[in-house]
């Protein structure tokens, strides 16, 4: 999800690298319930927007120059109803208090109000290995940009604590992204550095270790009709991502692993549930656009969209 200095050709390569690496004799790579025990869960069961005792927001223009604004909390982009989160990105004008003259600089700052709105929530607990599971339904219009991700915890931290590694050397497992213009393709990646603390090197710091993609095309699979199950399986030496009980993705830890020793996937990470707008080419566009490079007519983006999440679960497996 972290991908502003990030080229779509870099990660696409990198998807079609890992998508097929799942291993036939790893019965890991088969969906399984058998042995997991749930330990915690978040079921959206009640009124109003989620407990900040488990969340916290992102808020602001957070990420990647997306142009949508995170709000804190705010009912209207992030609420319980029905028995689900439903995270709405809204198009409305809602003012930037970091917007400052244009020329100190910083794309957070050049944006006196911006034109959309929608909610990023943050677990406040984080994991480590085991299986995490969300049942959501997610949004396929154009400009829709949904994601089911982590980072690691070590992020959290002061910047003065030694454990303290900044993006990409905390680490990001992307469990699924979708992209609007290409609703019914699933997503994973892996992000990291090349080098851990050695990650500020210019050109030379980031690296994509794992992912896997899909697409789901069929009568009921699609990921915007009904809701569907997003699942990480997480071991000590791999990852592998389901979508209803189907792999698209498996990934072996190793090829993470740090020159000097560490690595990332082996440390705790939190969970983020977001409804951004844009990426790779998915562009938000208010009136039909037609692309002059390819003759492509690019619809204009529907609003609001929906993101609805039914639950959050965590399992262990017992050792």
């Amino acid at each position: 999800m972290n991908k502003i200095l990030l080229s779509a050709v870099v990660v696409t390569a990198a998807l079609a690298t890992f998508a097929d690496s799942t291993n036939k004799d790893d019965p890991r790579d088969k969906y399984s319930t058998d042995g997991w025990k749930l330990t915690w869960s978040e079921e959206f069961n009640g009124t109003g927007t989620p407990s900040r005792e488990v969340w916290n927001p992102e808020v602001g223009f957070v990420r990647n120059q997306e142009p949508q604004y995170y709000t804190d909390m705010r009912e209207e982009n992030c609420s319980q109803k029905d028995g689900s989160l439903v995270i709405t990105a809204r198009k409305e004008q809602w003012p930037n208090p970091e917007y400052k003259d244009r020329k100190l600089g910083g794309w957070k700052r050049q944006q006196e109000f911006a034109k959309y709105t929608s909610a990023d929530i943050v677990t406040k607990r984080s994991f480590l290995y085991g299986r995490i599971e969300v049942r959501a339904q997610m949004p396929g219009g154009q400009g829709a940009w949904p994601a089911i991700w982590m980072l690691g915890d070590c992020l959290r931290k002061d910047k003065s604590n030694p454990e303290y590694y900044n993006w990409p050397a905390c680490g990001e497992i992307d469990i699924v992204e979708i992209w609007g213009n290409n609703p019914c393709r699933v997503a994973a990646c892996l992000h990291t550095s090349k080098h851990g603390k050695e990650h500020i090197k210019p050109n030379d710091f980031h690296t994509v270790t794992g992912g896997g993609d899909r697409s789901f095309k069929g009568e009921g699979e699609k990921p915007y009709e009904g809701f569907h199950t997003y699942t990480l399986d997480w071991y000590e030496d791999k990852l592998v991502m389901f979508y209803d009980g189907k792999p698209y993705c498996s990934a072996r830890l190793e090829r993470s692993d740090w020159p000097e020793g560490g690595n990332p996937f082996r440390k705790p990470h939190f969970l983020l549930l977001n409804l951004a707008l844009g990426g790779f080419g998915n562009k938000v566009v208010d009136e039909d656009w037609t692309d002059p490079k390819t003759g492509k007519v690019v619809p204009a983006a529907k609003f609001p969209m929906e993101m609805k999440i039914d639950y959050v679960r965590y399992y262990e497996k017992p050792k």
